[in-house]
This record gives C-alpha cells, sequence and structure tokens, in this order.
C-alpha cells in the first residue's frame, strides 16, 4: 500500500524543472476498489476445490463492526452549559450490527473462531458475504491518507518533496489560506465544510464493502476535521452518500437492464480469437490438465480466482499443490492459474475496441464528466444543452466506491496502452483524474486546463493517445474527446441488441415505403387492394391447413350423410374401446393426440 502513494507532479522535462507551467490543481475524480473482504458467496454456487467448504478455514468470523444511527423525525431540546439557552440537536446513539443471531447458545470458541450448529449464516460465522474484513479497512484508510498527504496542506505537512501536497500547485485544500467564497474557477464552496457538499461527491454502490471501504477512506482522509465537527454548537458531522438499488445500478457494466451489454459480452466469448486461445494455447491445456489430474475438477472453476485471493489475503490454507506462490510472475500453478483466470475473465473488456466496456461504462462516465466538464467546458455540460438552471458548483473532489469491475473496464476504455487487460486491480485499488487550471499561456495546453491520470500511483498519462511522452499533465480536451463519445445513459438507443436493431431497421423501411406509396396518386387505393387480396389469402391458407388438421385425426365413413355428421375429440382417458368413439365414424389410431403435432 505505501508503494500506491500519489507521486509528486512532475516536470516536462527532468533536467529543467522550469519546463513544467504555472498549474493549480483544481479537481480530483477517485475511483477506488473496495478493500479485502469475505468470498461473495456461499455454497453450492461457490465453487473452489474439493473440500474448501468442509475445512476449518470455510468459517470465516468478523471482528468488524458496522454501526447504524437511527434518522429523527424530531428535534429535541437540551439545556447547554447552564447558562439557559435551549438548542435542537438530533438523538445522538447507534446501533451495533452482529451477524451472530443464528450461532448457537452453545457454541464454544476454537481455534479458528465460533464452531456453530446446522443451522447458521452462509460463510459459517459471524461474517456476511462480501464483508469487508478487518484488513481491507486498513487498507482503505491509507488509501485516504494518501489522498490527505497529495492534496492537504494544512502547515503540518512535510516540506521535504516526499508528499506532494509540499507542492502548491498539488493543494486541493490549503487549510492555512482558506478564504471567504468560491475559488476563482467556481470549484466547490469555501463557505462549507471541506467535506460537504458541493466540495465533496460520495457515491458507491449499495454492498456492506464499497458503502464501508469510501467511509474508512474518508475517515483518513478528513480525519480531523471529522473529529472537530461542524463548528456549529458541536453539530454531528454528516456526509451525504450517494447510492442506488444494487440490481440496477451502473458503477458495473449491467446487462440486466441493457440488453446490449449482455450481447457484447457474449460476442467476445464466441468470437474466433477467444475460441483460438481457449482451443490451442498450451498455456490454457496445461492449466486443465493440471486442474483435472492435480486438483480432481473437470474445468476450471468460475470462482476460482476469488477462491484463491480470498484465501491467500487471509492467510488460509491453500491446497499443498496450488501452494507455491512466491511473487508475481514466478512461474508457480498458483500464479499460472490467477494468470488464466484473470485473461478468461477480463477478455471481453478490451475485445473490439473495448465496445463491451464503452457501453457497459457509458452512464458511469456520464457521472464523471459531468463533474469535470462544468469546469473544463462548460459549453459541453448537458445542462447547457437542456436549457435548464446552472447545476451546483462542481464538487474539488468526487469519490466512486465500486468493484475491481469497475476500475478495469473503465481503464479499458482510456485507450488500447493504459491497461493491459491481463492484469487484475487488486483489492483497494485507486484510479485518480486530477484537474488542473492552467494559469500560464501555453500552446500545450489549449483548453486552459491538464489532467493527470493516475493509477495505484502510477503515472499513466503518457500512455493515453495523444498525449506527450513525456509529460505527467495533458490537455483537458483529450480526455473530453476519448470518452464523451460514449459516456451516455443506458437509452434504448445504446441497449438494442443487434437483432433489435434489424428489426426496427425494417420496420423504418416498410414505414418509409408505405408512406411514399400514400403519397403517389392512387396509393391508397393499391394498400387497400393489397391489403383485400392478404386477407383473402389468409383465409383460404387457414381453411386448407384446418382441413389438413382434421383429416389426421378422423377417417369419415362414405355411408354418413353430412347432416348426422358429430365431430368429437379423442379424450385423454381413451382406451381403445370402440364404444368411447362417437357413432358413424371410425379412428385411424388408438394414440393420444400430441398437441405439439399440430398444424
Amino acid at each position: 500500500m505505501e508503494k500506491r502513494a500519489i507521486p509528486p507532479l512532475g516536470s516536462n522535462n527532468d533536467n529543467n524543472n522550469n519546463d513544467i507551467p504555472t498549474t493549480q490543481l483544481v479537481h480530483v475524480t477517485a475511483l477506488i476498489r473496495h478493500g479485502s473482504r469475505t468470498p461473495f458467496a456461499g455454497a453450492p454456487s461457490y465453487q473452489c476445490w474439493n473440500g474448501y467448504w468442509d475445512s476449518p478455514d470455510s468459517i470465516w468470523n468478523c471482528d468488524l463492526k458496522t454501526y447504524m444511527s437511527p434518522p429523527a423525525t424530531t428535534k429535541e431540546k437540551h439545556e447547554v452549559d447552564g447558562e439557559g439557552n435551549l438548542i435542537e440537536e438530533e438523538p445522538d446513539f447507534l446501533f451495533e450490527k452482529r451477524y451472530d443471531a443464528l450461532l448457537s447458545s452453545s457454541s464454544k470458541e476454537e481455534e479458528g473462531g465460533m464452531i456453530q450448529t446446522t443451522t447458521g449464516n452462509i460463510l459459517n460465522g459471524t461474517c456476511q458475504m462480501g464483508q469487508l474484513l478487518a484488513k481491507g479497512y486498513e487498507q482503505e484508510l491509507r488509501n485516504g491518507k494518501h489522498l490527505r498527504q497529495a492534496y492537504f496542506y494544512d502547515g503540518e505537512n512535510t516540506v521535504d518533496g516526499q508528499h506532494a501536497a509540499a507542492d502548491p500547485r498539488m493543494r486541493l485544500w490549503d487549510l492555512t489560506k482558506r478564504a471567504e467564497g468560491r475559488s476563482v474557477v467556481g470549484v466547490g464552496d469555501e463557505t462549507k465544510a471541506i467535506y460537504q457538499e458541493p466540495n465533496l461527491i460520495y457515491r458507491a454502490d449499495d454492498e456492506q464493502r464499497t458503502l464501508m471501504s469510501g467511509q474508512v477512506l474518508l475517515r483518513g482522509l478528513f480525519g480531523p476535521e471529522l473529529l472537530a465537527g461542524t463548528g456549529d454548537d458541536d453539530e454531528t458531522a454528516v456526509i451525504k452518500l450517494h447510492t442506488a438499488d444494487y440490481t440496477v445500478d451502473v458503477l458495473t457494466p449491467n446487462g440486466n437492464i441493457c440488453p446490449r451489454v449482455a450481447e457484447l459480452r457474449n460476442e467476445a466469448y464466441e468470437s474466433d480469437e477467444y475460441r483460438k486461445w481457449i482451443e490451442t494455447s498450451l498455456e490454457v491445456k496445461t492449466v486443465n490438465t493440471f486442474m483435472k489430474e492435480k486438483m480432481g475438477l473437470d474445468t476450471v472453476p468460475e470462482d476460482i480466482l476469488d477462491c484463491m485471493m480470498t484465501t491467500i489475503c487471509t492467510d488460509r490454507k491453500l491446497p499443498d499443490v496450488l501452494n507455491d506462490w512466491v511473487s508475481e510472475g514466478d512461474g508457480g500453478m498458483f500464479d499460472r492459474v490467477a494468470n488464466f483466470a484473470v485473461k478468461n475473465f477480463t477478455f471481453p473488456y478490451k475485445y473490439n475496441d473495448g465496445a463491451y466496456s464503452k457501453v457497459g461504462m457509458g452512464p458511469l462516465w456520464l457521472e464523471i464528466m459531468s463533474n469535470i466538464l462544468q469546469i473544463v467546458d462548460p459549453g459541453n455540460h448537458p445542462s447547457s444543452s437542456l436549457g435548464t438552471s446552472p447545476p451546483p458548483p462542481p464538487p474539488k473532489l468526487a469519490l466512486f466506491s465500486g468493484h475491481d469491475t469497475t476500475l478495469m473496464p473503465i481503464l479499458a476504455t482510456l485507450g488500447d496502452e493504459v491497461w493491459s487487460g491481463a492484469e487484475w486491480s487488486p483489492y483497494a485499488s485507486m484510479l485518480q483524474f486530477e484537474i488542473h487550471q492552467v494559469l500560464d499561456t501555453d500552446e500545450r495546453f489549449p483548453s486552459g486546463y491538464a489532467f493527470r491520470l493516475i493509477y495505484n500511483g502510477n503515472v499513466l498519462t503518457s500512455k493515453m493517445d495523444e498525449c506527450p511522452e513525456s509529460s505527467d499533465l495533458c490537455d483537458a480536451q483529450v480526455l473530453v474527446r476519448q470518452v464523451m463519445s460514449f459516456a451516455n445513459k443506458y437509452e434504448d438507443a445504446t441497449c438494442a441488441t443487434k437483432n433489435q436493431e434489424r428489426m426496427e431497421s425494417k420496420i423504418g423501411e416498410m414505414k418509409h415505403v408505405t408512406d411514399n406509396l400514400i403519397n403517389t396518386p392512387g396509393g391508397i387505393l393499391v394498400i387497400c387492394f393489397v391489403a383485400v387480396i392478404s386477407m383473402a389469402l389468409g383465409g383460404v391458407i387457414t381453411c386448407i391447413l384446418m382441413r389438413r388438421r382434421f383429416r389426421k385425426e378422423y377417417k369419415y365413413t362414405d355411408t354418413l350423410a353430412l347432416t348426422e355428421l358429430s365431430m368429437s375429440a379423442l379424450g385423454d382417458d381413451y382406451d381403445g374401446n370402440s364404444s368411447a368413439v362417437s357413432p358413424g365414424y371410425e379412428t385411424t389410431s388408438t394414440k393420444k393426440i400430441d398437441e405439439n403435432s399440430l398444424i
């Protein structure tokens, strides 16, 4: 985690520190993956290796607690300092949420945690599925401190150059020079607390691990200020959290609400490129053979990577044949199985120029860019074309707390060189988009704004198309051009599958032909004539088919008069006795009518 510290703003020329323009950091968008967690599912859907769910390591007990505070519908009055002054304040108490209701009262402590009866939680202990662990808490707390060291200056930051905030250009918040009113570029609101909107926007999906990861990060970032309160009669600090129903949220590609996303993913796995790799790669064959002969599994389980990572990251025991990991790229079977699982899962992200990632992450990109555009290109902001009232000032910091499946497809949309597609986003990964105002006239930054792209402490700006290779900064319009073509909501036009598009195209063609025909002399008569002919043909064809249907089931006698004919279907309980058949005709078969064979 220490290696992921945000680096100081570099120079465009390592040998000339004066080459970099005069800039000022005005906005940061940070996307994080949650910290270390428990498995996200349980048996039998979560398949790892034989004996996984029978071992003591399958008992997951959690010390990390979740606290909840009830909202107040009314406010209570209390005396303050014995002066007789009354103030209004909300009830201040917390609930501690524990996942222990199904533990037996006779449970006993043993090595590895609580041993429980048959009835219990899915992970066999006091942890919920996908819960943030204490280790994940520490990871996100460190992320928050990284952000503080990079963007905060309170007079106590080190000035030896190790922290980015030692550079005045990187001070998103300079607490020694806070002034009333908004900054010159209209970002945030200096009259509000630094953790209040519009200074901070906090967004997460509705999962415990993402919600808490963002909260812990913000504690590391704003710790002293949160403990100091608002300064308004010691009122409790409140940070707004924006979330949505998980099943319809857009922090990951959502094929459930956008069919085109699911279709693009399937197209990737059905492609010749994927099939060639999965069917002919010697490495794939080696991994499959290993899983079958050494692990006793017919195929590589879909969740094998998650099984391996949740095991090794919590110091649990791996199967002996997999327990050979020393370092990344060491060539052991753990590393080889992990590499296969990563490529197999991430293949759709970059396939076909990242089409799946671009459509899938379009709504999230729209959220991200709605903040950035207000700063770098207000005329291109969605509100400018709608004629609505101006939006609130953009935040100084926008924090998005999501998953590995948030960060990896976002990286895949930024160009072929930014992310290889073979690297998994580890726990507590962090991706930042810094927006810098260029204070000097500089032809390299015609928009007057620049951005810096940082991922887990590494500056990746130069890997984006159109960005200079030797610079930390790149003109902000490069980012705008890169992503705005697909930064869209999941609208019908975006999410329509190819079959839907073809059908709509045919309907459009028919409508066009019909409109042209109506507008020509005698066109309406032609349409009426075609309609009459169609109905007549339909009636004739229906009559023929109905006659064929009944002839298959019944054979009429020559001696029966038409007026005496009595039709009757064979009942389900027909046993072949002729008395069960209406008189006057014979059956060709004693078998029941097969409804699937009817025309």
